[in-house]
């Protein structure tokens, strides 16, 4: 069994599933971790977590991990958001240091599909990994195995798709990252700035949109965005926002749209929402509807579970390390590669 050497750069939430993963795998081995955060530095990558030990102390000096001897990175930094446009702007340089350090490169930042969605960014990252003989690998929070993947492999199960529509969504009520804030939950929807953040979260969202119509032959001759905000019936108290009070915001609803003469051919429905357990609308589905001959109805269960919910994009990332190490150099897709299986 080969066993691939990896790098992963920041211990967050998609960082703590993917070390624990790596930990428990035979076939790949962690080579060095790196982390800004002063309570994670020198401490075991693992344990700092309450797993087991995995012999590799966090670092926050990226510059001399990239000097180890590493197949692939799994580069989970930071988005930066714009308060001001609602824009999340991904951490391309970041990706273009590993590709310029000779390493494949794994990511969950939204760089996905981008030669339609952000070109600049998709030719500066390309020309590094062509460049270097690496490649670069998108998984995606969402767009990802979830939003482009599945859905396109059911699609293979009928004889024509008419039309394609994903549904997803996640409580954000046990959700400690930052970019939460975004959603200004607890807040007078009407003195927050909507568009903005439908700018934003389409800016994030889209790009499987756009992938799977691309896939499937649809020539979009318009893409829209619809908004819907819902308040709180009642005082809330989520546990990582304490008291969210009723008429304040407690959720969302994105519709992502691809037409092609006026009629849908592509929707992803995303909802970000608190206390799902609680307030049911706007209701959090995880299902694939394909219209077609035949029409499919999939659903996908505990998908983002409350007590582990970044195990579905870290997994992704983990499993896609043999697709990164042996793929063309340059920006590629994991559509275009061997398909993806659980490591061992």
């Amino acid at each position: 069994m080969k066993q691939y050497k990896v790098i992963i750069w920041v211990l967050g939430n998609v960082g703590r599933a993917a070390v624990r993963m790596i930990g428990e795998r035979k076939s790949v081995k962690l080579v060095a971790a790196v982390d800004v955060d002063p309570n994670k530095v020198g401490k075991d990558a693992a344990g700092v977590f309450g797993f087991p030990d995995i012999g590799i102390q966090v670092t926050d000096d990226i510059d001399s991990a990239l000097k180890l001897d590493a197949d692939c990175v799994l580069v989970f930094t930071s988005l930066r958001h714009d308060p001001d446009t609602g824009a999340f702007t991904p951490s391309a340089e970041d990706m273009v240091k590993v590709l310029n350090a000779k390493k494949n490169c794994i990511t969950t930042i939204p760089l996905y599909y981008s030669q339609v969605t952000t070109p600049d960014l998709y030719k500066m990252i390309n020309d590094a990994a062509i460049a270097n003989g690496v490649s670069f690998i998108p998984c995606g929070l969402l767009p990802g195995f979830y939003a482009s993947q599945l859905p396109l492999y059911l699609c293979n199960l009928v004889d024509h798709v008419d039309k394609l529509t994903v549904q997803s969504g996640e409580d954000d009520q046990r959700n400690t990252s930052s970019w939460v804030k975004v959603f200004g939950y607890g807040l007078d929807p009407d003195k927050f700035p909507q568009d903005n953040l439908k700018a934003g979260i389409a800016a994030y969202y889209i790009a499987a949109v756009y992938e799977m119509g691309e896939r499937l032959g649809f020539n979009f001759d318009d893409v829209k965005v619809n908004h819907e905000v819902f308040t709180a019936p009642e005082d809330l108290h989520p546990e990582a926002f304490g008291v969210i009070k009723k008429v304040t915001m407690m959720g969302h609803r994105f519709t992502m749209t691809g037409y092609v003469d006026g009629q849908p051919k592509v929707s992803l429905i995303y909802v970000h929402k608190i206390c799902n357990d609680v307030v049911k609308e706007p209701e959090i589905d995880n299902k694939i509807t394909i219209d077609g001959i035949p029409n499919i109805d999939v659903e996908v269960h505990n998908m983002i579970p409350l007590d582990e919910s970044y195990v579905t994009s870290a997994a992704p990332a983990v499993d896609a390390i043999p697709q990164a190490v042996e793929a063309a150099p340059g920006y590629q897709h994991l559509l275009d590669q061997p398909t993806m299986l659980p490591l061992k």
